[in-house]
Order: C-alpha cells, then structure tokens, then sequence
C-alpha cells in the first residue's frame, strides 16, 4: 500500500532559486505572476508545502477564480520586488495540473 500524500498550504514561504546570485527569497501570497512571454498570468494564492519534510514543492497560482493551477518550484526564474517570473509560456501555464485539495 503506497503512503498517501501529506500536503499543507502556507501563504509565505522561503524557497530556493537556483538562478543567478539570490539563492533563496520569500514568496508571499498575493504576488504577481507573470510568464516568460510577459503576460501576467495571476498571483500567488499559496505555497504548497510537503506535509511531512515542510519544504516548500509548489506555487499555488491562482489564476481565474476558481482555477488554481499548482507550479513547480523549478520553474520560477526569478523574484524581482512583488513579481515572480516564470520560465513558462502562458500558454505552458494554462496546461499545468489544477490543485485538487486533499479533504
């Protein structure tokens, strides 16, 4: 039997970049998001951390109420002020996996 998924959502978090001097910043919700063609595609709603290590895995980007999509940390370029840019189209963006809350 496979160990089921602990998840919790947290609206600030420290993650690490692994892009340029910044090695870790603070992602708080309400951000913006934008795409690396320059659209903005949303905020910020949470960051999803593993349950049971407590490291943040996941952006929770909010999107169109109530379409919350779940971005891997691996994928933000950067954070310049209240602006975390993604290495993703916004296209990209739109077929990302949708949060499914664990009840």
């Amino acid at each position: 039997m496979a160990a089921e998924t602990v998840e919790k959502l947290t609206i600030e978090a420290r993650v690490c970049l692994a892009c340029g001097a910044v090695k870790e910043t603070a992602v708080t919700r309400g951000m913006t998001v934008q795409s690396r063609d320059g659209h903005l595609v949303g905020e910020v709603a949470a960051v999803l951390l593993d349950g049971r290590s407590q490291q943040p895995t996941h952006l929770l980007l909010c999107c169109q109420l109530p379409d919350y999509r779940l971005v891997p940390l691996e994928e933000i370029e950067g954070v310049y002020g209240r602006t975390v840019q993604l290495s993703l189209t916004h296209k990209q963006i739109s077929h990302l996996p949708q949060h499914q809350p664990k009840l």
